[in-house]
């Protein structure tokens, strides 16, 4: 028999052979340690997952301290919260006379309670409206890998729908951080031009960066600090700033794909835009500076009368120091800090001779964190974690949404003791979604062997999440809001 859909798998679980009935009306008790955030986002999540049919009435118990939660038939004393375990972060049982969980702290409430909600069975009640069972089980919990992170990319034909939908679902599977990359999409004060005319204003952007911090995850904002100025892919040609406003040319090299290193006013702006997203973004500890695929670095008259070598140094430990002065600590992507000729064609590394960034990697700040993205790595070893854990930095393996590449970054980033993993999205966002269950087994489990039987199979993941996102984001009956592509039978043009 297949086990029981729950992403990510718990790393201890024992089933029991019974199931508790809901009634009309259930009470949940919290501990004096639950905050009100999280009280809110139960009450929530609650309604959408019982669709209504079940009434719940929130208490707090000042007798019981610490983070933790029972729910129990209306009425009836609630259960004294299970012990959990030294390694756990939350223990949550089942039985005939309820729910109950503890946990470590907030995250682990709320890890504990999107455990429980998976667990809701939907039955006919007695009187035959619509009711929910919870299967019997003990379970002790805890995550893999520490950072479990998820990459999301605006684009001018990115919905905020989609968007909402790959945040609540992430945070649903316990994924910890979300970095929001606005590709010309969100209107800055910094600079106009930076910012496509249909752009979001931050009241729009600012509704989905309050939902993530609801459902418990830290928004790490990001912006291109080196290559990507165009804020456009470069297969098609656009530049958000000069196709708005060609006499800011000399911001960017000659080719306009890289920000002028040595020039005052561009390095201005890209300073304005870190602060200008770090107050957007909320409270956290990280940002990302991209800094990948950085072709055409140091080539203006200028600069090509500077060690062009230093020039990306002082530049990336500048930026680096202007993030550490307001509580962010830097990412940025790998590939700039790796030689070509060093590494197969399977791993992707961007220093050759005529752009020799990876020459920098024994000059740059260590308290940068490497995003370190091979996405053409199925299976072994991912040999760049060590070689940057070797040159002392800390990482983040960086995913796509291949199967055996997500899996095997899991177990790179264990083995190298890196700092977590961070799914990327790209243009691919539709096809992420349904990905996104696999991603959070293999951060969180630690049996990375038994990872193929949790997850059963694709197929049942698909459903899964599907189900998910019908209670976390409805459709409201309409075709375009259902699922995660905005059409049933793609449309191929010969």
């Amino acid at each position: 028999m297949l086990p029981r859909t729950v992403h990510p798998y718990p790393n201890k679980v024992t089933w029991g052979a019974g199931t508790f009935s809901l009634g009309r009306r259930v009470t949940l008790t919290v501990g004096s340690d639950v905050n009100p955030d999280v009280i809110e986002m139960m009450k929530e999540t609650w309604r959408q997952f019982t669709l209504g049919a079940v009434t719940l009435e929130v208490t707090r118990d000042v007798r019981q301290s610490g983070s933790q939660f029972a729910l129990a038939p209306a009425n009836q004393s609630f259960n004294e919260p299970p012990k959990r375990e030294p390694k756990a972060t939350y223990a949550l049982s089942v039985d005939a006379s309820g729910a109950a969980a503890t946990a470590t702290d907030a995250t682990g409430v709320r890890h504990a309670w999107f455990t429980l909600l998976q667990l809701l069975q939907a039955e006919n009640s007695v009187n035959g409206g619509l009711g929910f069972t919870l299967a019997h089980v003990e379970i002790q919990d805890w995550p893999a890998l520490q950072f479990r992170g998820l990459h999301l990319c605006v684009f001018p034909e990115t919905t905020p729908l989609m968007i909402e939908k790959a945040i609540r679902l992430a945070a649903f599977f316990k994924f910890t951080h979300v970095v929001l990359e606005f590709w010309g999409m969100l209107r800055l004060e910094a600079l106009k031009e930076l910012a496509w005319p249909q752009a979001w204003n931050k009241e729009q952007a600012g509704g989905l960066v309050k939902i993530a911090r609801g459902m418990g995850l830290e928004v790490v904002p990001m912006f291109n600090g080196w290559g990507h100025a165009t804020g456009s892919r470069i297969r098609h040609g656009r530049h958000v700033v000069l196709d708005q406003n060609p006499q800011l040319a000399a911001l960017f090299e000659p080719d306009g794909w890289t920000w002028c290193l040595t020039n005052p006013r561009a390095q201005a702006i890209i300073r304005s835009v870190c602060n200008e997203l770090i107050e957007f973004a909320g409270p956290g500890k990280f940002f990302h500076m991209g800094c990948d695929e950085a072709y055409s670095h140091a080539t203006c008259d200028r600069c090509r009368q500077t060690d062009r070598v230093q020039l990306f140094a002082d530049h990336i430990n500048q930026l680096a120091g202007h993030l550490e002065k307001r509580g962010r600590r830097a990412i940025m992507w790998g590939d700039p800090l790796l030689e070509r000729a060093k590494w197969s064609s399977d791993y992707r590394a961007n220093g050759t001779p005529s752009l020799p960034t990876h020459e920098t990697i024994g000059r740059i700040s260590r308290r940068i964190v490497i995003a370190d993205w091979q996405y053409n790595i199925p299976k072994g070893d991912i040999a760049t974690l060590a070689h940057f854990r070797k040159h002392g930095f800390e990482t983040l393996g960086c995913s796509w949404n291949v199967l055996g590449n997500i899996r095997t970054q899991a177990k790179a980033i264990t083995a190298n003791t890196s700092l977590g993993l961070l799914m990327t999205t790209w243009h691919h966002l539709a096809q992420s979604i349904p990905t996104l269950a696999f991603v959070a087994a293999a951060a969180w489990s630690e049996n990375q062997a038994a990872l193929d039987m949790k997850q059963a199979s694709n197929d049942l993941s698909l459903t899964a999440t599907a189900t998910l996102l019908r209670k976390l984001v409805p459709a409201g009956g309409k075709f375009e809001s259902a699922g995660w592509n905005s059409f049933e039978m793609p449309v191929h043009v010969f």
